[in-house]
């Protein structure tokens, strides 16, 4: 089966699943026309995910209103529920509080609509196992596996932070960010892999983008283990995982193997780098020197894909090449790069210098008004100073991180910023005759540091960064 049939296939199939049960074979008989053998493999796929047999290996098909929720500070065992954080793999996941280690954990537990069942108990076991076998810091740790009140559940770490998903709302992602993102999903498969564990669901809804910025990849509610006597508890034939993201042979109920998480990784890197599904026929294309990586990793024949995590990772680290500008450490003496980050520690250092001014100042003002007026000075000063002394040594020894960087902490930056000329300004009119040197010091910086962040600093950075999409007028420091 050629790349074109296959994603035409695909495409049929998730837009089948759309319709209604009772309508999906008469909407395949016209989406596929004259094309009998297409209809056919459409139909054969469509029957393999509807047999009754096969519910229960189906996540995604269980009805939500099936699962229902504890209420909010419901108490099970030593853990209270906070509230519910999100649903899938077969069960509704909470934040939770820990009374006994008195910490937050993810509890994810099977309703009591599904916990009679036990097929899904054991998936819920496996799940557990499956992930506590795995120990990389982008892999969520799971703590303990539980029995409680007849409710089977699993505590994990709880991760802070937004999905992929939320994040790719947003559009694509800064190909250097993307790229940071690539290599810590793809060391979590390559641990996985060597625990003889595969993921079979990953998406970006199973990756969390944390606060620090880091990704941890979560809910191994459908992997699948290999078990050293051979056994395996998947009966062939039967698929799972999100269609979107499954691989041709794990669609059609194959053999599974390492190469599944390399063919959903591949259609998740290239999500990030384009912003859309590679399904979407946008005409979004991956930047050049991911292309060979992405389309080696979503070709139809497993054996043309990475065998496993380790072997992407070791493609990722090894021949993805930088940009030049991001593969050195600093930028060279006199290059538009290198007056940004002279302008960044040349701020900064003026900021802080001006410190000793604003005390005299405050002395001469005196009273509540000179006490506040020197506070504010103070917290933009440690703010708008440390912040752009963070942005120098970013560029001067992670360049990688630098787009997201500046993004991240630009708005912070611009308001300290705002705060310290105002509050100079203020500052400089309330000093009184007697120290009136100061008060033209004050008057001064406070004018000269609003055209620098408002025009020099704004000029640096196009200057600088005029090959990224962030180099705009409104461009951060």
């Amino acid at each position: 089966m050629n790349v074109e049939r296959w994603a035409r296939l695909k495409a049929l199939f998730e837009g089948a699943l759309d319709q209604p049960a009772d309508a999906r074979t008469a909407w395949l008989r016209e989406a596929c026309g004259t094309d009998e053998s297409l209809l056919r493999e459409a139909e054969a796929l469509l029957h393999t995910h509807q047999t009754d047999d096969d519910f229960l290996e189906q996540p995604a098909q269980i009805d939500p209103a099936d699962l229902e929720p504890f209420a909010d500070g419901t108490v099970l065992g030593s853990y209270r529920i906070v509230r519910e954080i999100g649903r899938g793999g077969m069960g509704v996941v909470y934040l939770a509080y820990d009374t006994r280690l008195e910490r937050d954990v993810a509890l994810k537990a099977l309703p009591p609509v599904l916990a009679a069942d036990a097929d899904l108990r054991r998936r819920l076991r496996r799940e557990a196992n499956a992930a506590a076998r795995i120990k990389h810091d982008a892999v969520a740790v799971v703590h303990a596996l539980e029995e409680i009140d007849e409710h089977l559940v699993i505590v994990s770490e709880y991760v802070q932070g937004e999905t992929l998903r939320a994040v790719l709302s947003h559009g694509a992602i800064d190909p250097s960010r993307a790229h940071s993102f690539a290599v810590e999903i793809a060391g979590a498969l390559a641990a996985a892999h060597e625990a003889g564990v595969i993921h079979r669901d990953l998406k970006p809804e199973n990756i969390i983008v944390t606060e620090t910025g880091r990704v941890k990849v979560v809910d191994f509610g459908i992997a699948h283990v290999e078990a050293p006597e051979g056994t395996r508890m998947t009966v062939p034939g039967r698929a799972l995982g999100t269609p979107a993201y499954m691989a041709p042979e794990q669609l059609v109920g194959g053999v599974v193997t390492p190469r599944v998480d390399v063919y959903a990784f591949g259609i998740v890197f290239s999500e990030m780098l384009t912003g859309v599904h590679p399904l979407m026929g946008t005409g979004a294309t991956v930047p050049p020197r991911f292309a060979a990586l992405v389309a080696r990793c979503v070709q139809t024949s497993p054996d043309e894909r990475y065998g496993s995590g380790a072997e992407l990772l070791r493609a990722l680290v090894s021949d993805i090449t930088p940009p030049a500008l991001e593969a050195t450490a600093g930028a060279p003496i006199g290059s538009p790069r290198w007056w940004w980050e002279f302008h960044q520690a040349i701020t900064a250092a003026v900021y802080w210098v001006m410190t000793w001014p604003a005390w005299m100042g405050r002395q001469s003002v005196g009273g509540r008004v000179g006490r506040a007026l020197f506070i504010a000075i103070l917290i933009a000063v440690i703010a708008a100073a440390n912040l752009r002394l963070y942005l120098w040594f970013t560029s001067r020894f992670y360049p990688a991180e630098l787009r997201w960087a500046r993004r991240r902490v630009g708005s912070w930056v611009r308001g300290a910023d705002w705060l310290f000329v105002i509050a100079l300004a203020t500052m400089g009119i309330l000093v009184g005759e007697d120290r009136s040197p100061v008060a033209v010091v004050l008057i001064a910086v406070a004018s000269g540091a609003a055209i620098a962040f408002l025009f020099i600093e704004r000029g640096t950075a196009r200057a600088a960064f005029r090959s990224s999409t962030t180099a705009r007028t409104s461009t951060p420091p």
